[in-house]
């Protein structure tokens, strides 16, 4: 458990989860439904954004709706050494939502919105031109199960979803 984290109590927990119900809402609001004062709520919400635990506030897009219309996960194999400069390089492309270091058979995977098939084909045939880049493994997304960008703010391990008592 991080500093940060170990730091939280259960009002800040509160309010950390009525923000990801929507972001939206007013201070006011969050106070009211939490009955306690806004200021409580401003000063909290303050030192959470000073401290990084809340790191902005944006918009979840419909990506269909905005022509994003197939998604993608790449696993990259990396030359030795060169992880760093090739994974700061894919990442500055817009239609790289994330981008990770993994362990397993690829040095990253990353994760790209693209408008079609060719787009995709034309971005792995790039990627592939750069001589870091030993080999690539591209799997189309068909469906999407389930994507939530929305991170749990359960206090205890026992709380999380899916835990055995």
């Amino acid at each position: 458990m991080s500093r940060t984290t170990s730091r939280l109590d259960d009002l800040d927990r509160a309010i950390l989860q009525e923000l990801n119900v929507d972001a939206r809402r007013s201070h006011r609001e969050i106070a009211h439904h939490l009955r306690i004062s806004p200021t409580t709520v401003s000063t909290r919400v303050g030192h959470l954004e000073r401290d990084g635990v809340i790191r902005g506030y944006i918009p979840i897009l419909d990506e269909g709706h905005l022509g994003w219309d197939l998604a993608a996960t790449i696993g990259i194999r990396i030359s030795k050494g060169k992880l760093r400069e090739v994974e700061e390089h894919l990442a500055r492309d817009p239609r790289v939502y994330a981008l990770y270091d993994v362990t397993g058979d690829f040095d990253a995977l990353l994760l790209g919105r693209f408008r079609d098939r060719s787009d995709l084909d034309r971005f792995v045939k790039r990627a592939l031109q750069d001589p870091h880049i030993e080999r690539t493994s591209t799997q189309v997304v068909l469906n999407c199960v389930k994507e939530e960008r929305r991170v749990p703010v359960s206090a205890r391990p026992a709380e999380r979803a899916g835990s055995n008592p």
